[in-house]
């Protein structure tokens, strides 16, 4: 055997005459995971395929499998803060209201000193963790150091609390048209409170008084659009353009199952920069929001946010979907006295059958997969192309025998990889995030399985 045959075979190759042809795809789908995953170990990044899908990327979308482990907060802002060193992406975005995150970007700007409210602008309780305080702090400090051409900014794409809305307008209508300022604002703010009036009886089936009210939204948007239309300041007639649109998905987004993540994407895109060179953007959020796929865990055909950021940016959006083997995650639930704190889970090592079984068994340790340069080898495309169980879950309402609900894989909603993911990160062991009060932590229930 020859000196180049020898090294055909050691890289792998079919050596035909002495020549090296190409690689043999690998056949199976361990054999494919095993050798064309990105390890996550400590360190700089070296992601492989996925680095060049985010060369290509405009927006990339990562995921979570709960809102409330360590690991993939941990692992999303190393991701998060390689895509604005290494690929130039100069926003953030955070399943969090639009109109609400201001002091978020404040502080990351430097604008603002005051973490608290930085963190507390966020909302929701299930995001009061270390790990966010940890990403604000290192994009500041990336700030810090950055030219003017380098910044990052931080958007919400969001569209859940109407009374931010109410506050971002009056702030914004004292400033662009004070004469005006105290009508529209009592405009908007009744529009907000019939609306969450509207919803709640909507959600029990009570529709006319929901339906009613959308004459009344398109006139209270009649009245801002031309409002925008005479404001002289450029800024201040988009933030008005902006703004609107986020009160009438307040408003309307329940309208269907799906309008809520159509709202999320429809925000996103409306708040990204145009020019020559679009504004490249990272989306935290739930898998739920960022896949491609329709919305088939609430019984929807309908797209969820990745879906329609797909339709608007082809190729140049990326989701990244999480998956976790075994450990532990949290979530928000009542205590005994009704008020709200954080409950930790323990999941067992993930049922026979699942996308998570599948992944933990081809490769050990934590890895990325880009989906997308997947060979075509059927064992493979068979299995990127059907549905698999996936344990997942949301920032609440998890019940404490959630380990035993999820060992039956045919119980699971199933995952369809190549549909509704670009990439697969998964973890073989998690640890429940960390509180910014450890006071909020609530007894964990007693796990059955």
């Amino acid at each position: 055997m020859n000196a180049l045959s020898r090294i055909g075979l050691a890289l792998g190759l079919v050596v035909i005459g002495g020549c090296a042809a190409r690689p043999r795809e690998p056949q199976t789908l361990d054999a494919w995971i095993q050798s064309a995953a990105a390890p996550l170990s400590a360190g700089p990044l070296r992601l492989g395929a996925l680095d060049e899908a985010f060369r290509r990327a405009q927006v990339v979308g990562l995921g979570e499998a709960t809102h409330g482990q360590h690991e993939a907060f941990e692992l999303k802002r190393r991701l998060t803060l390689h895509l604005v060193r290494e690929h130039g992406f100069r926003c953030v975005a955070y399943e969090a209201s639009a109109a609400s995150v201001e002091p978020c970007d404040a502080y990351i700007s430097g604008l603002s000193a005051d973490r608290k409210a930085a963190l507390d602008a966020l909302g929701m309780l299930i995001w009061q963790v270390e790990e966010n305080g940890a990403l604000l702090d290192e994009l500041r400090e990336w700030n810090q150091r950055a030219g003017a051409g380098e910044r990052v900014r931080f958007i919400g794409c969001d569209v859940q609390d109407g009374e931010a809305v109410v506050r971002s307008f009056g702030a914004l209508l004292r400033r662009a048209a004070p004469e005006r300022a105290e009508e529209l604002e009592r405009a908007v703010r009744e529009l907000v409170e019939r609306g969450e009036r509207a919803i709640q009886l909507l959600f029990t089936g009570q529709r006319e008084e929901f339906d009613a009210l959308q004459a009344d939204a398109a006139r209270v948007a009649e009245q801002i659009d031309a409002l925008a239309a005479s404001t002289a300041e450029r800024e201040q007639a988009a933030e008005l353009l902006l703004r609107r649109r986020e009160l009438i998905a307040v408003i309307t987004m329940y309208a269907t199952s799906g309008g809520r993540d159509r709202a999320m994407a429809e925000l996103l895109l409306a708040q990204l920069r145009g020019g020559p060179s679009p504004e490249r953007c990272v989306v935290w959020a739930h898998n739920a929001h960022v896949q491609c796929g329709p919305l088939g865990y609430i019984q929807s055909e309908e797209l969820a946010m990745g879906g329609h950021l797909a339709a608007a940016l082809g190729e140049r959006y990326y989701a990244v979907g999480f998956a976790f083997g075994e450990g532990e995650f949290q979530a928000n639930a009542q205590g005994p006295d009704g008020r709200w704190g954080f409950r930790r889970y323990r999941l067992s090592p993930a049922p026979e059958g699942s996308l998570e079984h599948a992944l933990g068994r081809a490769r050990e340790g934590d890895f990325a997969l880009d989906l997308r340069s997947a060979p075509s080898a059927p064992a493979v495309t068979a299995w990127l192309d059907s549905g698999h169980g996936q344990r997942w879950f949301g920032g609440y309402r998890v019940p404490d025998d959630c380990d035993e609900r999820t060992s039956d894989v045919s119980t699971l909603h199933p995952t369809f990889p190549r549909r509704d993911f670009d990439a697969l990160v998964y973890m073989a062991h998690t640890r429940a995030a960390e509180p910014l009060d450890p006071a909020r932590l609530l007894q964990t229930p007693t796990q059955t399985r």
